[in-house]
């Protein structure tokens, strides 16, 4: 019958086939074979004399070929299937007789698998999309086919460039329905499926319907980016009888990963609404203290309150975090109240891969809350003060949590505040220790933070966050007394948040702060339309300063014991100004 030129476009799934001599090929409708990438025209076919030689145009500075980088025209190997990745588009050319033609109805794009040739290892099943997110490697490393391609295959480089020309939604693969999966138990609801979270981890925003599943049988092990000790993740493409996934053992699988940086998911993370809560501060500000009396508080207030169940939904995530709170509260001595400042070495940091590398971020502490029919997950970050070190060595990527943050928390230490300290009367506890002489740096931190944030969302100079903003003054146990002899209205009365009593605290607090360190103020109101001032007291009693085995400086409570004072406030205030109708008056 002849030699006849066929396309197979991997993005789309579609076969065509030409009779004529000359055939272009581009994302252009007036193309013969007319495939998913970036140029309208990418390439002529030329078949004579029973050759068929590929021409790339002038749009086309460099394509792949066989998994070979080339610039000019190449031959195509007749009854041989031949690979091309041109301007993020994938296909498959074949030339040869109608009665040899390879069987393309068996090929399914909607599988791919990386081949590691270090290990002679194959992944488990992925998307497209995928690939995307798995860390580059040399060229050679590694091969990818798709589902029934078994003859040949493609380098790891050239679809992670077709995977990026997917993701960027320039060149969406045609997809059948997904079948149902239990990460979310909600896939058989297009809307529900397609609804983005944002990792805890690496702070990746994603459908739900693109959360990898990990692999339940102890054999499957080896993560293409968590490495060889981790269990496998894959994309849940088969399920059992109960639409749950199975991994390749048939195991049904009952855990779920962020496709970017593959770490677990929290239980029911992908059903409940979620709420990002960063805390920043200076070091020595007391961030880790304040952050363990804080939710040690809210375990108690948030059921007896309003009756909101408050749980822990990552036992081995929170366990440093939880690990303190016992520590802290059965102290009995000084020694024993102290707390390991926050730093990327200490528990509080983990690795994680984002923007294609490993590196050192803040820990998530994840926790749910619920009420009646309504669920909520809870995430809490606490960032190192050396992330806005304001000396050269800053790492803002490591802070990255703030982009994406419900409400952002700063934690302003007085007594590190020249101005505060003239005035505070430590009747000789010294309670100055961990402070920090400059006045301006705290200012200076808060303008750290607001750059990053409004570099990170591009926002121009003039426009201002929506999420609100708890500016923090924290020891008040050792100031308080200057605010004058009338005390703050409570933030809770009769099971009911009362957000006046909160708005006029946070008026007097501010005009206190303001005339004792105005650029706080300032700087904290250029940052969020929603701006309150809040004043706490992790430890709620008298300090004096001490160390540990390694000659570390410390301010603790006198007598190791803490009494918080109001230090759910700023989160019971943002959980208002998120979602009001949960504190409302419990009805228990």
């Amino acid at each position: 019958m002849g030699n006849r030129l066929y396309i197979f476009d991997c993005l789309d799934k579609k076969l065509r086939v030409a009779d004529a001599s000359f055939m272009t090929i581009g994302r252009g409708q007036g193309n013969v074979f007319r495939c998913k990438m970036r140029a309208e025209s990418g390439g002529s076919f030329a078949l004579r004399g029973g050759v068929c030689r590929f021409f790339p145009h002038s749009s086309v500075s460099q394509y792949s070929f066989n998994g070979v980088q080339v610039q000019t025209e190449v031959q195509l190997q007749p009854g041989v299937l031949n690979l091309f990745v041109v301007e993020g588009g994938c296909f498959l050319g074949w030339m040869g007789d109608e009665d040899a033609l390879p069987d393309f109805g068996a090929l399914n794009p909607d599988e791919w698998y990386v081949y590691d040739k270090a290990t002679a290892q194959w992944s488990n099943p992925m998307r497209l999309e995928d690939i995307h997110a798995l860390p580059e490697t040399p060229r050679g490393k590694m091969l990818v086919v798709f589902k029934g391609l078994t003859s040949c295959a493609f380098e790891f480089s050239d679809i992670q460039e077709v995977a990026r020309f997917v993701v960027k939604g320039q060149g969406e693969p045609h997809r059948e329905s997904p079948a149902p999966h239990a990460a979310a138990n909600v896939a058989s609801q297009e809307a529900d499926a397609q609804k983005e979270v944002c990792c805890p981890h690496c702070w990746q925003r994603f459908p739900i319907s693109h959360a990898l599943a990990i692999s339940a049988h102890p054999k499957l092990m080896g993560d293409t980016i968590l490495g060889k000790d981790a269990r496998q993740r894959f994309t849940p493409l088969n399920v059992d009888t109960q639409g749950v996934p199975v991994d390749a053992m048939g195991m049904s699988v009952r855990e779920y990963a962020c496709p970017w940086c593959h770490q677990k998911l929290p239980s029911f993370f992908m059903r409940t609404r979620q709420m990002i809560f960063s805390l920043v501060g200076m070091p020595g500000a007391g961030k880790t203290y304040y952050l363990t009396t804080m939710l040690h508080e809210l375990e108690y207030a948030l059921p007896r309150e309003f009756g909101i169940a408050f749980r822990d939904s990552d036992s081995s995530g929170n366990a440093p975090l939880n690990s303190m709170r016992i520590k802290l509260f059965s102290a009995t001595t000084p020694q024993e109240a102290i707390l390991e400042q926050t730093s990327p070495d200490s528990e509080l940091y983990h690795e994680v891969w984002r923007d294609g590398q490993h590196m050192r971020a803040p820990r998530p502490f994840i926790y749910n809350m619920s009420r009646e029919s309504k669920a909520y997950t809870m995430v809490l970050y606490d960032t190192a003060g050396a992330s806005y070190e304001l000396d050269g060595v800053s790492d803002k990527k490591i802070a990255g949590h703030l982009e994406a943050a419900s409400a952002i928390f700063f934690l302003f230490d007085p007594t590190a505040d020249i101005a505060f300290r003239k005035i505070i009367k430590t009747d000789g506890a010294a309670p100055m220790a961990n402070g920090h002489p400059k006045r301006e740096r705290q200012a200076l931190m808060l303008s750290e933070v607001e750059m990053s944030v409004r570099a990170a969302l591009h926002l121009p100079p003039e426009k201002k966050l929506d999420v609100p903003l708890a500016v923090i003054i924290g020891k008040s146990d050792i100031w308080q007394d200057l605010l004058g002899s009338e005390p703050l209205l409570p933030s809770v009365r009769n099971g009911q948040f009362q957000p006046k009593f909160v708005d006029a605290n946070s008026t007097r607090l501010r005009q206190f702060l303001f005339n004792i360190s105005p650029n706080i103020c300032t700087n904290a109101e250029a940052i969020s339309k929603n701006v309150h001032y809040f004043a706490v007291s992790s430890f709620g009693s008298a300090t004096v300063n001490t160390t540990d085995e390694h000659g570390n400086s410390y301010t603790v409570p006198t007598d190791g014991k803490v009494r918080p004072n109001r230090v759910s406030d700023p989160v019971l205030w943002a959980l208002y100004c998120k979602e009001p109708s949960l504190l409302r008056k419990n009805r228990n």
